[in-house]
C-alpha cells in the first residue's frame, strides 16, 4: 500500500512540475510574440528534426539567411520556434525586466497581516 502511494505522489509530482514549466513556457512565448517575434511551425520532418537539435527554451542569437538573428525553440509545447531580429530581441528583454520589476513588487508589497502560517509566529 505504501508503495502505491509513493508512486501516487512521484506521479502527482511530476505532472505538477510538467505544467508549471508549460506555464512558463507559454508565458515567455506571449512576452516574445508581444515584442515583435513571429513564430516558425515546425510542420515538416526537416524542420521538427531542427528544432528538436536546437537547446529548448531559451532565447539565443543564430544566424538565419546570412542575417543576424534571435531564436527561442519550443519543441514541446508549441513545436515551432520563435524568430526575431535585434529590435524584437530589445523589445523582448525590456518586456522581462518590466515583468521582473512586477513580479518583485508585487512581492514586497504583500502585507501578510493577521496571516500568519501559525499563531503563535512572532
Amino acid at each position: 500500500m505504501r508503495y502505491f502511494v509513493f508512486i501516487a505522489v512521484i506521479a502527482a509530482t511530476a505532472a505538477g512540475c510538467a505544467t508549471m514549466r508549460a506555464a512558463a513556457t507559454r508565458s515567455t512565448e506571449e512576452m516574445l510574440a508581444a515584442a515583435g517575434f513571429h513564430m516558425e511551425a515546425a510542420d515538416t520532418p526537416e524542420k521538427l528534426a531542427e528544432l528538436q537539435a536546437l537547446p529548448p527554451r531559451r532565447v539565443r542569437p543564430q544566424t538565419r539567411d546570412g542575417q543576424p538573428a534571435w531564436v527561442y525553440p519550443d519543441p514541446n509545447v508549441c513545436h515551432c520556434l520563435y524568430v526575431g531580429g535585434d529590435g524584437e530581441y530589445q523589445a523582448y528583454e525590456r518586456l522581462r525586466l518590466q515583468q521582473d520589476i512586477a513580479d518583485q513588487e508585487s512581492s514586497a508589497a504583500m502585507n501578510w497581516g493577521y496571516w500568519t502560517p501559525w499563531p503563535w509566529w512572532p
